[in-house]
């Protein structure tokens, strides 16, 4: 039975515990905004990463901050990730 996608409220319920509540909430409406835009800093997206690839068995180096530029980006890595993780 494959396992759920990773969705966007667990992310932003990891990045709310990883940065204090103090970035902007991620939602739907701020998906395509940079990370820098929402007040996440790189230190908060590679705790957030961290904290994910733990949950979800999958490792995330942190050259992903790079490529994760957005909230939207970051669900669709963390997913493809996992979706081989799991087919492997």
């Amino acid at each position: 039975m494959p396992e759920p996608p990773i969705t966007l409220t667990e992310v932003a319920a990891v990045f709310a515990a990883v940065d204090g509540g103090e970035g902007v909430p991620l939602t739907e409406e701020v998906l395509d905004l940079s990370f820098y835009d929402l007040g996440h800093d790189s230190l908060t997206v590679l705790q957030a990463l961290a904290v994910l690839g733990d949950r979800y068995g999958v490792h995330v180096g942190k050259e992903l901050v790079v490529d994760a530029e957005t909230p939207r980006l970051l669900l669709d890595i963390l997913q493809r990730l996992a979706d081989w993780s799991r087919s492997a």
